[in-house]
């Protein structure tokens, strides 16, 4: 049994749901159950809706709501290949969810207001019309398919917005929900990104939580496989947006696949969380090249590979520097600075320290004035905007000298602000203007993958 998930990009259109149908129909004997993303661009679309209906402008909104409307009948149109019985029932199933989202709009429109639970019941709309579409689009395409409510399968707490799910209630509710059409040889279809509260308020998982939704079921109910069908051909050595000649890494450890995903590669941050726990493979793979083998995450790897696998970075990052003489010997120095830290939920990256100074990376510039004041007369702030942070992922980057020889080497001439190297020897992390950065991750990923490859 295999978990299969499409990210909105695959299902973006008639002839990429097409596609992704031939896909599941080449593994129904694998036992597949499907998850898929809302249409690409669509939750977008929900987001503009509901500013709209802040903004009390009910016309926006309606107009918004209709295109997302038409552009889930037309795909289905595509599809229907004289199957209308099933057309028809698609549209009643459809408008119903329509309605149901016109009904909340209207009430956001009144209040030109919207709760967090709000938001969430609006954007998950997304996923529902999508997997109310790909379910009745299998059966167009005689594929025996039942479409499941996400709502009754994943259970979670109530931080709406980026829930966390609730394993036990959501293994006896997977289970029960999902085995049963399994075992009567159809396939399950549910949409991602979504899930329900005990008191039975919906809860979204965070944007391209899709990813995650596929490895909370697969953990659920005890799957072989997770594979997650993108727009590439798996994770690359680098982002071949600017660097053309990345190529596919084959084989890669959970926790190596874990730092790439914090640091902006085509995976949910979460995703492997509980494909860790229960020693579940990921695969990622590319819906536009099936034939690609694309790249397999376990949770050991590939033992004998060591050194770098790959060069990714992480932009619009805050510098924060503190400086005191203070710190010279003294005891709950550190504790004290980072208090203030946690008192205004600012969340740290990567910290570097000395004897006189620490510093610190941030992803989101909030409370930086306040954080300066509260800490004034403790240390001198410093705080850098526009960085980014590179970071080299691999195992046991520490036993092979020339990483760092050939890293700095390469980066030549271009300033850093920091340089983070942790005793697992995981990550090695430079931070340095983000307007170098471009230059530097090219150089890098030369220095590392081309240069050491024609040595």
């Amino acid at each position: 049994m295999i978990v299969i998930k499409f990210g909105g990009t695959s299902v973006g259109d008639a002839e990429r749901v097409a596609n992704a149908i031939d896909i599941v129909a080449e593994r129904r004997h694998l036992h597949p159950i499907i998850v898929v993303s809302a249409l690409s661009g669509v939750t977008n679309d929900l987001v503009a809706a509901a500013d709209a209906a802040c903004a009390g402008d009910g016309q926006r909104v309606n107009d918004i709501v209709d295109r997302v409307r038409q552009r889930h009948e037309d795909v289905a149109m595509h599809l229907v290949q004289q199957k209308f019985d099933f057309f028809d029932a698609f549209v009643k199933r459809l408008s119903k969810q329509i309605e149901e989202i016109h009904t909340i709009l209207q009430g956001v429109t009144l209040l030109r207001e919207v709760t967090k639970r709000g938001h969430d019941k609006i954007v998950s709309i997304g996923e529902k019309l999508s997997s109310v579409l790909f379910a009745y689009s299998m059966m167009m395409r005689e594929l025996p398919s039942e479409h499941v409510e996400s709502e009754d399968v994943i259970w979670t707490n109530d931080h709406f917005g980026g829930a966390t799910p609730r394993m036990d209630l959501t293994t006896e509710a997977a289970r029960k929900t999902l085995l049963p059409i399994v075992e009567r040889n159809h396939i399950p279809v549910m949409g991602g990104f979504i899930g329900r509260t005990a008191g039975g308020a919906t809860t979204t998982l965070g944007r391209n939580g899709s990813d995650y939704s596929a490895a909370i079921v697969a953990a659920a109910v005890g799957a072989d496989e997770v594979q997650i069908w993108t727009d590439v051909d798996g994770l690359l050595t680098c982002d071949p947006r600017f660097v053309p000649s990345a190529r596919v890494i084959d084989h890669l450890s959970h926790e190596e696949a874990a730092e790439l995903a914090s640091f902006g590669a085509k995976l949910h941050p979460r995703t492997l969380e509980p494909a860790i726990e229960a020693g579940i493979p990921v695969r990622i793979l590319n819906t536009q090249n099936p034939a690609s083998p694309g790249t397999l995450i376990t949770r050991e790897g590939t033992a004998r590979a060591t050194g770098p696998r790959s060069v990714a970075r992480k932009r619009n990052v805050t510098v924060v520097h503190m400086t005191s003489n203070k710190m010279l010997g003294a005891h709950g120095f550190l504790a004290r600075l980072f208090h203030e830290f946690e008192e205004l939920k600012i969340s740290v990256d990567l910290i570097a320290t000395s004897e006189v100074s620490v510093s610190v990376t941030v992803d989101e510039r909030h409370d930086m004035e306040q954080l300066q004041e509260r800490l004034r007369g403790v240390a001198d702030v410093e705080i850098i905007d526009g960085q980014c942070i590179i970071a080299i992922v691999g195992r046991n980057l520490l036993a092979d000298a020339l990483v760092g020889a050939r890293v700095f080497e390469a980066l030549r001439g271009v300033p850093m602000q920091m340089l983070s190297l942790g005793r697992s020897g995981l990550n090695l992390s430079i931070v340095v203007n983000d307007a170098d950065s471009d230059n530097a991750i090219q150089r890098i990923h030369h220095a590392l993958f081309e240069q050491a490859v024609a040595v």
